[in-house]
């Protein structure tokens, strides 16, 4: 492939040029259903009404990957077909309906190879001046007969009645021209060219985009603005996006370790993943750029075009749309760091390496890396604000104190943290303790308190104990795991459910099997005095588990009350956090409903696999708060002695003090 180019333009750049635009035979054709037009049209209009707010924002259309034709005016589409389709089709009804005196040509001009019908049908719609979807289906359906034909017959119809029903209501009727206006100047197109590209590479090129491996990612984008070569470039120029090419290699494979990775960035979900983790660092620094020089830059120059951009109305290429505008700004007002090329791109990656820098110092840093790591996390999708402020801090450097800038910034950090778990205090010691054992589980509002405290106290606990050890962020964040607050003492209101599925995976069935193998479970008597041992062979040889032949299965209950009693689960649930640890989703419902020797048990042989078991989980279930001998029960001097264990943990590790010093 060779060189590329990349900037934005609007439709009226396009009209100027008198730009033309060809789709090659190897295109499937187009097919944008209703569904697509509309939402392009929903955008469309929705951003109208922002636009009333503010007159200076842009609505950016997705890329369109194009190439110059062997003819050397048109432009070959190799990505962008169902879009540029989908806005002429919108041009053509505008032009019907502003009548002959006031038209001016269409924006841009289509020609197909070897699709003569699907070229005839398009401009069929000016030709014959089709404004409505009635006409259409009247009038083409000669058409209809050819694939590509029908689903722009069908395209136009949806947008012939889309904006026939705003212009018969008199209270939208004037929001067909704001749309126009969108479309003509406020609406751009992310315009990539790609310069020496044969008909293979383009082949190619389509082929991906069209298997899902889009390549015009937001770093893609950015890539082109900094690498992008005019035949002119100085050779000093060459050799800084030489160094560029290499050292992006470079921090996309350091952000490829998940360790790393991790503990920087919250991906559960597709919405917030990064197609490159290159494009995290963007990110970032767009946010920074948008939030700081271009809203600056807006004030400077409010007579000129905005530099901020919405993220709200452009998500998907937000951080190619930062830049881009940021570019423009030292373009346009060049000091005398910014006065070519060079120098711009210079500035722009010199941003770049000093955020990697950062996140490098804060991954070698133990402490910081746990610190920062636990901010992140619990900031869950308010992350990307955390890293920012974080940013800012680490390079604000010392205050008046006296202090280091390592002191200053970990003092900081332990700062934020108690802020986050505590509810925006910095508690005393005291405090602490009233908080941490105040939580409660049934509480809702509790719940978050409750695992960001568990996972703080993971992270203390290993920092106290082992040298140089992480925390696996990477293991705690695996998007094919959730994490439960799992009661260790089984829960007495929580038995198996009245089941009725005579199969082996039947809820009842699956406990007693697992209570035959309990530890002394031939000393469990019921209230009445029977042997909990035989009832469980009679229960599961009956089937008297299951609803259908004891309606209150009462035997079941008796058996299940009187295990539970005897291993100290009897009485109200107990929700404080002296009885709940964290644990994975897959191995709590394993074992769900389970007494403490057989949660133990399977703890223990989990622990031996692959299975990610925190820390302070495996040693609460190896008993290792308490010098109680008893390995079957959590008794509650098992409960204060590991509620005591959290508590100074966490006051050690945040250093809080007997007096607040506020």
């Amino acid at each position: 492939m060779g060189d590329t180019f990349v900037k934005l333009k609007t439709i009226a750049d396009l009209q100027n040029e008198s730009a033309k635009f060809y789709i090659d035979a190897y295109q499937r054709g187009y097919r944008w259903t209703e569904n697509e037009v509309r939402d392009l049209l929903d955008d469309i209009r929705e951003f109208s009404h922002v636009k009333r707010q503010d007159d200076r924002t842009f609505y950016c259309l997705q890329p369109i990957i194009v190439t110059q034709a062997d003819d050397g005016i048109s432009w070959k589409v190799i990505d962008g077909q169902q879009r540029l389709t989908t806005i002429y089709l919108i041009y053509s009804f505008y032009w019907v309906m502003q009548g002959p005196l006031l038209r001016d040509r269409l924006p841009f001009e289509f020609s197909y190879n070897n699709k003569p019908k699907l070229q005839e049908c398009i401009k069929a719609f000016t030709e014959k001046e089709y404004a409505s979807s009635e006409k259409v289906e009247q009038e083409m359906s000669e058409y209809e007969h050819d694939i590509d034909c029908h689903y722009v017959l069908e395209a136009y119809k949806c947008i012939c009645n889309y904006f026939q029903k705003l212009i018969k209501d008199l209270n939208t009727r004037n929001e067909l021209n704001d749309m126009k206006k969108i479309f003509d100047t406020f609406m751009k197109i992310i315009w990539y060219e790609l310069t020496d590209c044969d008909v293979n590479t383009e082949v190619a090129i389509f082929s991906k985009i069209n298997m899902g491996k889009i390549a015009l990612t937001n770093a893609e984008l950015i890539k082109a603005l900094l690498l992008k070569k005019d035949g002119n470039d100085s050779d000093m120029l060459v050799s800084t996006q030489m160094n560029i090419a290499v050292k992006w290699d470079e921090i996309e494979a350091q952000l490829s370790e998940e360790g790393f990775w991790s503990f920087l960035v919250n991906e559960k979900n597709e919405e917030s993943a990064y197609a490159t983790r290159i494009d995290f660092i963007f990110h970032i620094m767009a946010r920074e750029l948008n939030d700081g020089i271009l809203k600056e830059a807006n004030d400077k120059y409010p007579n000129e075009e905005s530099y901020t951009v919405s993220e709200s109305v452009n998500k998907d290429k937000f951080s190619f749309y930062v830049f881009s505008n940021y570019v423009r700004l030292l373009q346009k007002h060049p000091d005398e760091n910014t006065d070519d090329d060079q120098n711009y791109i210079e500035r722009i990656w010199d941003g770049v390496c000093e955020y990697y820098r950062m996140f490098k110092d804060w991954y070698k840093n133990i402490l910081w890396y746990h610190m920062i790591g636990f901010l992140v996390e619990s900031s869950s999708k308010q992350y990307i604000d955390q890293i920012l402020g974080l940013s800012r801090l680490y390079r604000e450097g010392s205050d008046d104190s006296g202090e280091g800038h390592k002191d200053h910034f970990e003092k900081e950090l332990r700062i934020r943290i108690s802020k986050e778990v505590f509810g925006g205090k910095i508690p005393t010691a005291a405090e602490c303790r009233d908080f941490i054992t105040g939580l409660d589980y049934q509480e809702d509002k509790n719940k978050r308190d409750i695992r960001n405290t568990l996972l703080l106290y993971n992270i203390a606990y290993l920092e106290a104990c082992e040298e140089n050890g992480r925390f696996p962020f990477e293991k705690y964040k695996d998007v094919k795991v959730s994490w439960d607050l799992e009661h260790i003492n089984a829960v007495s209101d929580a038995r198996p459910d009245d089941d009725r599925r005579d199969s082996e995976d039947n809820n009842r069935l699956q406990w007693l099997k697992k209570a035959a193998d309990i530890p002394e479970i031939d000393k469990i008597t019921t209230a009445d005095g029977q042997s909990v041992q035989e009832m469980v062979k009679t229960i599961v040889y009956n089937k008297y588990y299951l609803a259908k032949y004891q309606p209150n299965t009462k035997d079941f209950i008796q058996v299940y009350e009187a295990v539970i009693n005897y291993f100290g689960g009897a009485g109200e649930p107990d929700n404080s956090i002296g009885n709940l640890t964290l644990l994975d989703s897959d191995t709590n419902r394993s074992y769900k409903n389970d007494v403490f020797p057989l949660k133990r048990k399977s703890i223990l042989k989990r622990t031996m696999s692959d299975v990610f078991i925190p820390l302070c989980t495996r040693k609460v279930f190896m008993k290792g708060f308490s010098e109680s001998g008893d390995l079957l029960r959590w008794r509650d001097i098992d409960k204060k002695a590991y509620t005591e264990e959290i508590i100074s943990c966490v006051c050690k590790y945040l250093k809080l003090e007997d007096e607040s010093h506020e």
